[in-house]
């Protein structure tokens, strides 16, 4: 067939020659970072704490919303499971009502004590002249409105009969 493209078996090898590295001329300068003043370095220092303070208050201020926010989780935790107290037993409440006011329930205690319903022989009609009708207030502060409203007309009344 032919010769394989890449014989392993092959004793001829071909032996990688170091390259030789070039060395590059390098001198030394100055310059580079300038040394501070005392005052500058004090300066650099004291903006460091600073930052460094700010930080660690950061740190604290989110510990301690986060404490809040757990707290505040708990009490949210806390009126829910009140809630759901509070709504079952409305549930129960209104389901109680509801059996005894129950038309079938009211009949049935109104047989065992003897009363039954009313029929048309019980009714009697009364019709009123417009001068026996009494006309209740809306509330007590209409009241009170009304009788120094009245008080004062009085007063009025009394003092132009004077003149």
């Amino acid at each position: 067939m032919g010769q394989p493209a890449y014989d392993m078996s092959s004793e001829v090898r071909r032996r990688k020659t170091p390259q030789t590295q070039r060395k590059v001329a390098l001198r030394v300068e100055k310059g580079g970072k300038r040394r501070l003043s005392p005052f500058q370095a004090a300066m650099q220092h004291a903006l460091q704490l600073i930052s460094m303070a700010l930080l660690a208050g950061f740190a604290v201020s989110l510990l301690w919303s986060e404490a809040q926010l757990v707290e505040v989780n708990d009490q949210i935790q806390k009126a829910k499971a009140e809630l759901v107290s509070e709504q079952s037993q409305y549930t129960y409440y209104n389901s109680v009502l509801n059996s005894k006011t129950n038309i079938t329930s009211v009949e049935e205690v109104a047989g065992r004590l003897g009363l039954m319903k009313m029929d048309q022989s019980q009714l009697t009609y009364i019709r009123l002249d417009s001068d026996s009708v009494l006309v209740r207030r809306e509330s007590a502060v209409h009241q009170w409105t009304d009788f120094l409203h009245d008080g004062a007309m009085t007063i009025l009344a009394s003092v132009r009969s004077v003149k």
